[in-house]
């Protein structure tokens, strides 16, 4: 064992590597500051004054403890469930408060003042670029003005640095600590904010801030609390673990069975905001189908707005029930720097729906049960249902393609107003009067001679043969076509083919028309300039997601020509649609033309939702 001298020993050089073995006092207005000893005359302190008085202090280190137990705990560091005393730790003999900078002056905040509060330190590294940390004081900041008005929470920022960057680092601490609303361990009593950051072992070559919550009894709660600040904001308070695990408990329950009013509910704002300033509380919107709207500023393209905008008020005209609510992000990468209230208000007043208030905590929640957990993407437009009946966060692509038709923008609904749109594509949509088609085989055919005739248009894709031995749906569908093609040749059910190629040279499905001569071919240039979206679904839309674009059949080219995929149409001797298919097969063998027995309906519901990744977010109404 360690004799008492041999502590005494360590625990001084332990001071000496932190530079204030050798000290100075500075006596300002009865109160006592500690700074090095042999600082830059330039050197100016926060309050300070050119007449103050200096005295040279032996060398000894503050708080030196009188015994042996005293010493080994005070370089214990002190870990999450230890109890301290917070006025020892906070304070010294000669300095009884924390300070506030308020109206350009420094506030002295005295003890007693904090007590009763759960208490917040701070640290941040000074001699570090401060863009490290902006982004995560901003989210305290924005705990802290929640909690407020309860008086219930305070901030302590234990600034820190290195003994040869003094100047530069007391210069960074006044840019930095006069824009915050909380408190701080003055700048000049060094030896105080070194205590605490080796007191909670503080690494210093940390370049981002981390902080520390401990309850109004003394205990430590939180050690590198800051992503609870961004997860739960002032909705965390008072940060116990018991509060934490409720909250996740809570969001687990949520999404289980999630409404609008379980997502915008809080115990202080109930209400969404209109851009007047009007406040509306969120249970009166219960009964409407609700939009959230998650807009990045510099982000979100102009043209999304637009389609909401568009829908929302045409929607209004029909006296539909449906609002839409602005979640105005911020804290993002694409957010960090160019958000404020005055671009909020900016871009909020050319909006005719409501919005939750700039950066109110709900919106950290709703990020939460919204984004995307493949590629951390946020979903731009999310669709509830009255009462929660379906929540669907493609709203975006629905609303761009569909425009109100769809509403209310279910799952269901989307395949109906897909199958309603198909429905209205006719063969002289597609081609002129005057096209005449070839055959394999060479002959002619007028446009006017299909009139009458059961016909199967092919749209080519390119696919590529897969590396691992899988099939590939569009040959094994030519297989099988060509021979119902040859089988009904001649019959009441015999149906023509026209081949519609992606504009190569040659074909990659060539050696499947060898045996069928009689085969309509037509290049895709010769296709009128109809919206193909018609057929095409959502393959033109710059907000679907990519994976969704890779497996769509798609002729606009948006993605590259690599993207597209086969698809076809059936038209019956009415020249009506009768079949669409973006995943080209026989549903059954043995059927007759269109070789499927189920609607339409159906079965652009089965391939939206294997297409278009519903599968990943099962909606009520899947």
């Amino acid at each position: 064992m360690r004799s008492l001298a041999q502590l005494k020993m360590v625990h001084n050089l332990l001071c000496k590597r932190m530079r204030l073995y050798t000290l100075n006092l500075v006596v300002y207005n009865s109160s006592w500051y500690v700074s090095p000893r042999n600082h830059h005359p330039a050197t100016k302190f926060p309050s300070f004054n050119s007449t103050a008085n200096t005295y040279r202090l032996a060398s000894t280190c503050p708080h030196l403890p009188e015994n042996k137990e005293q010493l080994l705990e005070e370089n214990k560091v002190i870990r999450k469930g230890d109890i301290i005393n917070l006025y020892d730790l906070l304070f010294t003999k000669y300095r009884d408060y924390v300070i506030r900078h308020k109206d350009h002056v420094d506030v002295q905040v005295k003890a007693s003042q904090l007590a009763g509060k759960v208490l917040v330190l701070y640290f941040l590294p000074l001699h570090h670029d401060y863009v490290y940390s902006r982004i995560s004081i901003s989210y305290l900041i924005d705990t802290y003005t929640y909690l407020l008005p309860d008086n219930v929470f305070e901030v302590v920022l234990v600034a820190y640095g290195t003994a040869e960057d003094l100047h530069y680092s007391q210069s960074n601490f006044e840019s930095i600590f006069y824009h915050m609303p909380w408190t701080a361990i003055p700048f000049p009593d060094i030896t105080s904010r070194e205590r605490i950051v080796r007191r909670f072992g503080i690494d210093r070559l940390r370049c981002c801030s981390t902080s520390v919550i401990i309850d109004s009894s003394g205990m430590v709660m939180q050690n590198n609390s800051c992503q609870l600040f961004k997860k739960y904001g002032g909705l965390g308070y008072p940060f116990s673990d018991e509060r934490i695990e409720f909250l996740k408990a809570q969001d687990d329950a949520t999404a289980e069975k999630p409404s609008l009013e379980v997502l915008l509910g809080s115990p202080k704002n109930d209400y969404v905001i209109t851009n007047k300033g009007d406040k509306v509380l969120v249970d009166t919107l219960g009964e409407k189908v609700v939009a959230l709207y998650f807009y990045e500023e510099g982000t979100t393209p102009d043209w999304m707005t637009t389609n909401i905008k568009t829908a929302y008020e045409e929607l209004a005209q029909n006296k539909s029930c449906f609002e839409v609510v602005l979640v105005y992000l911020y804290g993002t990468s694409e957010t960090t720097d160019n958000t404020s209230k005055e671009t909020f208000r900016n871009t909020f007043e050319t909006m005719p729906w409501l919005a939750l208030p700039f950066r109110d905590p709900r919106c950290e929640r709703l990020k939460r049960f919204f984004g995307d957990p493949h590629d951390m993407k946020l979903y731009t437009l999310v669709i509830i249902g009255p009462h929660g009946e379906f929540i669907e966060r493609q709203g975006a692509d629905f609303i761009s393609k569909f425009k109100p038709s769809a509403y209310p923008f279910s799952r269901h609904r989307v395949a109906k107003s897909d199958t309603e749109k198909v429905r209205e594509l006719t063969l002289d949509m597609l081609w002129d009067q005057n096209t005449i088609f070839r055959r394999k085989d060479g002959s002619k055919v007028g446009f006017s001679q299909l009139v009458g005739k059961r016909i199967i248009l092919f749209f080519e894709g390119n696919e590529v043969e897969a590396n691992d031995g899988r099939k590939l749906y569009a040959k094994e569908f030519l297989n099988m076509l060509k021979g119902r093609y040859l089988n009904m040749k001649g019959t009441s059910a015999e149906f023509e083919v026209i081949y519609i190629t992606n504009n190569r040279k040659e074909s990659q499905y060539i050696e499947h028309m060898k045996d069928a001569p009689s085969w309509f071919v037509s290049p895709a240039s010769e296709l009128l300039p109809v919206d193909l979206s018609l057929f095409c679904c959502y393959c033109h839309l710059l907000s679907v997601p990519v994976v969704s674009a890779f497996w769509c059949g798609c002729w606009c080219g948006e993605f590259g020509e690599w993207r597209r995929r086969s698809s076809m149409l059936a038209f019956d001797q009415d020249g009506q649609v009768v079949r669409k298919s973006l995943m080209v097969s026989f549903k059954d063998e043995e059927m007759d033309f269109p070789f499927y027995a189920g609607s339409m309906e159906n079965e652009a519901f089965s391939e939206l939702r294997h297409l278009c990744s519903w599968w990943m977010y099962n909606g009520q109404d899947d």
